[in-house]
C-alpha cells in the first residue's frame, strides 16, 4: 500500500493540485456562478454547472485537509528538533557551567595551598579555609532534574499540542518510511 501511496503522492496528487490552485481556474470556477443565475430555467446546464461546482468543492476540501495535515505534523517535527536542540544546548552550558566551578574550585585549593606554603616559610601556622560546595546547576533549573531527563521533550511537546487522528496517522507513514 505504501507503494501505491508513494505513486500517487509523486505523480498523479500533484496535477489536481496545479489545476486546482491556477489563478484562472480559480476565476473561471467563480465565473460559473453567472450562467447558473442567468440559466436558471436550464435544467441541464444548471445540474451539469452544480455537479462541476460540488467537485471542486470536494477537491479543494480534501487538498487542503491533506496540505493542512502535512503542514501540521512539519511544524510539529520542527518544533521538536527547536526544543532537542535547546536541551542539547542547556546540558553543554550545564557542563561547560561545571567545569568552570570545578576549575575555580581547583584554583582555590591551590591558593590555599601557596598561602599554606607562605606561612610555613615565615615560620607560621596558617589553616587552610574550607572549599565550598559546588552548585547543582540540575537542581537550580525552575522545572528541576525532571528537565534533563531523555523524554522531557517530547512529553512536554505532546502535552501542549492538539492531537489530530489523521495526522498522527500520516506522521507515523512519514516516519516509518
Amino acid at each position: 500500500m505504501q507503494r501505491v501511496y508513494d505513486f500517487l503522492d509523486k505523480f498523479i496528487l500533484p496535477w489536481p493540485v496545479r489545476y486546482l490552485s491556477h489563478r484562472f481556474v480559480i476565476l473561471l470556477t467563480i465565473a460559473l456562478l453567472i450562467p447558473l443565475v442567468l440559466y436558471a430555467t436550464n435544467q441541464v446546464l444548471v445540474l451539469l454547472v452544480n455537479s462541476y461546482l460540488n467537485t471542486m468543492s470536494v477537491a479543494v476540501s480534501s487538498i487542503v485537509l491533506l496540505y493542512a495535515s502535512l503542514s501540521e505534523i512539519h511544524q510539529k517535527q520542527i518544533a521538536e528538533m527547536q526544543e532537542k536542540r535547546a536541551q542539547e544546548d542547556h546540558a553543554h552550558v550545564v557542563e561547560m557551567h561545571n567545569l568552570l566551578q570545578q576549575s575555580i574550585s581547583d584554583q582555590q585549593k591551590q591558593i590555599e595551598e601557596l598561602k599554606q606554603m607562605i606561612a610555613s616559610s615565615h615560620g607560621q601556622q596558617y589553616t587552610p579555609s574550607k572549599a565550598k560546595n559546588l552548585v547543582d546547576l540540575k537542581k537550580l533549573h525552575p522545572r528541576g532534574v525532571s528537565r534533563f531527563e531523555n523524554q522531557d521533550t517530547s512529553k512536554r511537546i505532546s502535552s501542549q499540542l492538539h492531537h489530530h487522528k489523521l495526522t498522527e496517522t500520516v506522521k507515523h507513514q512519514i516516519i516509518n518510511k
